[in-house]
């Protein structure tokens, strides 16, 4: 067999793990909660410094208060994060489109430009929106409530015989424009997420195997490759399934893709954590030990022997295998390693199969 090009190394994984979706909102609305609770305590503080009587600042900020101080509990208790999203929601719209009714029918629509709280409510509870529903659906919802935003007061003003002012235009416009915004970056976060599945999936495909679900061939490079960084040190471990095309002859392919299966589960198992275990190809795996020094690799050798040999194997019966092994060397190299595995490995089937061989090779690496 002949040494394996050196491959190129894959994108590293990131060492902490990711945080489940449900996880990531729930801190995320934490976040948003405190500060929203900050916004409407300076709100009321003002309001009642101003001696404002609006059904706002009155009803609806202490309400608002209330149902933020609920819904950080419900989210610190660590219960449904659908349903307080979704509640909140619905307050944020309650509040919104009233206080909007309000200021609309008032004595004067064109306040809005003046006081345009409203519209960057809106586009809060857009964003929210965004977070809740599916692109399209918060888009759609965005264009309703925002054309019921706008129009609610310009209704006030032909109720009034009033000119529109400039104003107001500006902030509606200004919120639209927003909005717009938002909903391109949320359709933009769509599009990198599907983006970045896809290549997951493509690098999973890539280095692993289908069958087994072990890492293939190119996704065992690295680990290989690990043992040679400097310092590190290991050894490999080439096993081979003893005389498996009979197995495929005498039981059927399906039967010989379940002893592969299982092999691959029962060296995982043997070897442990300490190891990476991975299909090298057809009947062949291969295990990476890091930091193992003759003497262990050989335990670990002779105990696969005999668990293999001891185990039934089922739809089979009796199933042995031969391990080639090999230790790292001061300027070792990923294909001299190899080849020390495999040329091991044909000593140990040469010699009866069903064990193991050392190299002996006197001979440097390279």
């Amino acid at each position: 067999m002949n040494a394996p090009p050196r491959p190129r190394p894959i994108p590293p994984t990131p060492e902490k793990p990711l945080l489940p979706p449900d996880e990531l909102r729930r801190r995320a609305y934490l976040v948003a909660l405190v500060g929203g609770l900050a916004v409407l305590i300076i709100v009321y503080a003002v309001g009642q410094l101003q001696g404002r009587g609006d059904l706002y600042t009155t009803v609806f900020v202490p309400a608002l208060t209330v149902m933020a101080l609920f819904s950080t509990g419900w989210l610190l208790a660590r219960r449904s994060v659908t349903f307080i999203e979704r509640a909140v929601f619905l307050c944020m719209n309650a509040a919104h489109f009233a206080q909007l009714l309000e200021q609309s029918f008032g004595p004067d629509p064109n306040a809005l430009a003046r006081n345009d709280s409203p519209y960057w409510m809106l586009v809060t509870i857009c964003m929210v929106a965004h977070l809740i529903y599916r692109t399209r659906l918060a888009g759609l919802y965005s264009v309703a409530a925002y054309l019921l935003s706008c129009a609610l007061p310009l209704g006030g003003l032909l109720l009034t015989d009033q000119p529109v002012s400039a104003d107001l235009v500006r902030v509606q416009l200004t919120a639209g424009i927003t909005l717009v915004f938002v909903h391109a970056l949320s359709w933009y976060r769509g599009q990198f997420e599907a983006q970045r599945t896809r290549l997951l999936l493509a690098q999973q495909l890539a280095y692993t195997d289908q069958l087994t679900g072990l890492p293939n061939r190119r996704g065992l490079y690295p680990a290989v490759e690990a043992l040679l960084t400097p310092g590190a040190g290991g050894a490999v471990l080439l096993l081979d399934l003893d005389h498996f095309k009979r197995v495929n002859d005498q039981h059927g392919h399906q039967v010989g893709d379940q002893v592969l299966i299982l092999a691959g589960r029962l060296m995982t198992d043997v070897l442990g954590p300490a190891g990476q275990v991975g299909r090298w190809g057809g009947e062949e795996f291969l295990a990476a030990l890091p930091a193992t020094g003759d003497t262990p690799a050989h335990e670990q050798a002779d105990r696969l022997c005999r668990v293999f040999a001891a185990h039934d194997w089922p739809g089979v019966g009796h199933l042995t295998v031969s391990i080639g092994l090999t230790v790292t060397r001061p300027g070792d190299t990923l294909p001299a390693l190899i080849t020390r595995a495999d040329h091991a490995l044909y000593r140990a089937k040469a010699a009866g199969r069903n064990g193991w061989k050392a190299d002996t090779d006197p001979h440097p690496p390279g």
